[in-house]
This record gives C-alpha cells, structure tokens and sequence, in this order.
C-alpha cells in the first residue's frame, strides 16, 4: 500500500508527464522568415567610461513611422554580451522586417548586474536607412520609493 507522500509524489509526476506531452501550441512564436532589413552601426558614449565583458547590450527596433506621439510597435529584439573589456564604440547589428516600417526607432540599453548602466532615447534614435549610430547616455539614478525621503 502506497503511503500519502508517495500518492502526492506519483500525482504528480504524473501529471507534468501529462502536460509535457500533450501540448498544442507552442511556447514562442516563430522567427520571421520574410525579408529583412539590417541595420547596423556604434554605440557612442563617453570616453571615460569602462565597459566589462560581462556588460550585456539591449538593441529593441520600435515602428516609427506613425510619428513620436503614437505608441510604437515592437518590430524585433536582440541581445549580446560584449565580451571584452573596454570603452565605447561598441558595434551593434539588427534584423527587422523588411515591409514591416519604412522609419525605425532603436532603443538601446547596456545593463550589468541588473542595473542598467547607459541607455538612449528611442525618439532621437531614428533611421529610415540601414545604419545608425547612437549616441549613450548615462542611465539616471533609480529613485527608492520604499523609503520616501531616501534615494
């Protein structure tokens, strides 16, 4: 006879063998497979600031071509570590839909530890081309709202 823990135990397992199994859509969308644009370019900051290997870059491609005050659809994302040590420019490339938009806005962040260390603005960053250089800013300080009163 099968005690309490070992029924729980056999439920279970039984159940994610289950749900494994029998799934019918899948978990991501699939990757476009229509034409698609590159666009490629640097990433400036400023000379003094250090970039380390484990920096992870941000690059997400917004539809622009409904102007600045319209909300901007996501077009594509992607993401890389730098792996190296060093300054900027940092080289960047992305794949957007071809016949998605005629002008794309890029918002870019450089992130390490979770916190995010520069960044630009999407409205400023526009190309209705195939290259783009950005200019980085330094990400401004994240306010403590735990503690009123506090940064």
């Amino acid at each position: 006879m099968l005690t309490g823990r070992a029924t729980l135990f056999t439920l279970l397992a039984a159940g994610i063998l289950v749900s494994g199994c029998t799934t019918d859509t899948a978990s991501n969308a699939p990757a476009y497979t229509g034409p698609v644009k590159t666009i490629r370019g640097y990433l400036q900051g400023p000379p003094w600031a250090r970039l380390t290997a484990s920096s992870v870059v941000f690059v997400t491609a917004y539809d622009a071509s409904r102007g600045n005050s319209a909300p901007m659809l996501r077009l594509a994302r992607t993401s890389f570590t730098l792996n190296r040590n060093g300054t900027f420019p940092v080289a960047y490339e992305i794949r957007v839909p071809a016949a998605a938009s005629t002008r794309v806005a890029l918002g870019v962040e450089i992130t390490r530890a979770g916190g995010t260390l520069f960044s630009n603005d999407r409205l400023y960053s526009q190309t209705t081309g195939t290259s783009l250089n950005i200019p980085m800013r330094e990400a401004p300080p994240r306010i403590n709202r735990r503690y009123p009163g506090i940064l």
